[in-house]
């Protein structure tokens, strides 16, 4: 048996009382646990705190042969205070959690990473100004913990990013992955963007969704079957539309 903080990404059915939910944890990465009896009537109410990016303090079994292990216990380690209450939270949660479960598949420990992603989601629930610019700084910083972090540019002539190598040019790559000049700006300024001052980042509707796509398109580039999001939808009627 072993205690260890864990991240709620998703879970599935497995039977009328039973589920299979999926946990990024710090001591094993991410895992499969089996729930039983979490779906029964008596004890529905503690199945509210399997919902996505929960953050859990787990009693659980582990054998490395096992493809799904067990949870003797778990209890809520940081009780959110407005992430399940705000809509504008729930739904940059809901692409958080998308993200990260196309992401996140490694069966080991990876403290940096987790670290980094457990205190993202304590600053979503907690508020900060400058929200609608908190999923694409995510974004940009998880890739740095992933292993495809972009590179800044080496001098004021690199104004093409190429998507490709996350590398600043002085001139258009010969691919069609790379951004033009004044994407490539907006990039800039957000790899060298702090937490503490997303309102910096002014950002119209169409900056903000051209923005975007191209950090997802990036992903698409780096990670394999990345896939479509299909949250995104969602942001775009938060923050990409006027």
């Amino acid at each position: 048996m072993f205690s260890t903080r864990g991240i709620v990404l998703d879970h599935v059915r497995y039977s009328e009382t039973s589920i299979i939910v999926h946990i990024y944890t710090e001591l094993f990465g991410r895992q499969s646990y089996m729930v039983n009896g979490v779906r029964k009537a008596k004890s529905k109410g503690k199945a509210v705190f399997l919902q996505p990016l929960a953050l859990l303090r787990l009693e659980v079994s582990h054998h490395e042969r096992k493809e799904v292990h067990r949870i003797r216990d778990f209890r809520t380690e940081y009780p959110f205070s407005s992430l399940p209450f705000d809509q504008t939270k729930r739904s940059i949660a809901f692409f958080l959690t998308e993200v990260l479960s196309k992401v996140l598949r490694e069966e080991e420990a990876n403290p940096g990473l987790f670290e980094f992603v457990y205190g993202a989601i304590e600053v979503l629930d907690e508020g900060i100004e400058g929200l609608s610019n908190f999923h694409l700084f995510f974004l940009v910083q998880l890739s740095r913990f992933l292993g495809f972090s972009p590179a800044l540019p080496s001098n004021d002539q690199c104004k093409f990013f190429d998507l490709k190598s996350g590398i600043f040019k002085e001139t258009e790559p010969l691919h069609p992955y790379y951004l033009n000049a004044s994407q490539s700006d907006k990039w800039r300024r957000l790899l060298n963007l702090k937490v503490e001052a997303l309102t910096s980042l002014k950002l119209n509707s169409h900056d903000r969704n051209e923005l975007l796509n191209s950090l997802l398109d990036y992903y698409a580039l780096h990670i394999e079957d990345f896939g479509k999001i299909k949250s995104l939808e969602i942001l775009h009627q938060l923050f990409h539309s006027d």
